[in-house]
């Protein structure tokens, strides 16, 4: 393990930005191991072994992996985490305490995918009502074209179906980071976005 954990580590020391855009250098790795203990090394390394994987898969292949590995991670609702009623961690931040909310599972399955190089002009914040748990969901949705039915990525259910396909979500708006609009309904999350983004930047652990 000792050996796996030196060889990945080099291979990406050269990097310096984390989920923004690149796997997780080591210098992230030593502060997130001063601050939750060694476990959380062996999270970053495997989020880093899945990028590298990640060179040789096809779309599907992309989606469906990191579906899965975000997924892994317990439900845990932001009054309880953060002990606020609404806080979007950073993909760090979420994988380091290994524990978050709807919000927290999109937010890093849409950082993972960036850095993967799929388009995140396809993919967007979907808010949702879940009439299995009778409140506001969040899930991350692949549109192929503007007007095509999205594929649905969700910590509820681990299988990637088209929305059409989920009958238990209620839609309620679309938001893509990368494209401005004037809609007043997405104001707070706009807000929510950009300090989330700030974080990231910093690699806010």
């Amino acid at each position: 393990m000792y050996l796996l954990r030196l060889i990945i580590l080099i291979l990406f020391a050269t990097h310096i930005s984390a989920f923004n855009g690149g796997p997780i250098p080591e210098k992230v790795m030593k502060k997130a191991e001063r601050k939750y203990g060694g476990l959380v090394v062996s999270r970053f390394l495997e989020y880093n072994t899945l990028l590298e994987n990640s060179k040789h898969f096809s779309l599907h292949q992309k989606l469906q992996s990191v579906n899965n590995f975000f997924n892994k991670i317990p439900f845990k609702s932001d009054v309880k985490n953060w002990k606020t009623d609404d806080y979007w961690a950073t993909p760090l931040e979420f994988l380091a305490r290994y524990k978050g909310d709807s919000e927290d599972y999109v937010i890093a399955k849409y950082f993972a995918l960036k850095t993967m190089g799929v388009d995140t002009q396809k993919l967007y914040f979907t808010y949702v009502n879940s009439k299995k748990f009778k409140r506001p969901h969040m899930v991350l949705s692949y549109f192929i074209t503007v007007d095509s039915d999205p594929f649905i990525l969700d910590n509820i259910n681990p299988e990637i179906l088209p929305a059409s396909q989920r009958d238990d979500l209620t839609p309620i708006y679309n938001f893509n980071p990368t494209i401005n609009t004037q809609d007043e309904s997405q104001a707070t999350t706009h807000k929510n976005w950009k300090k989330l983004y700030k974080r990231v930047k910093r690699n806010k652990l």
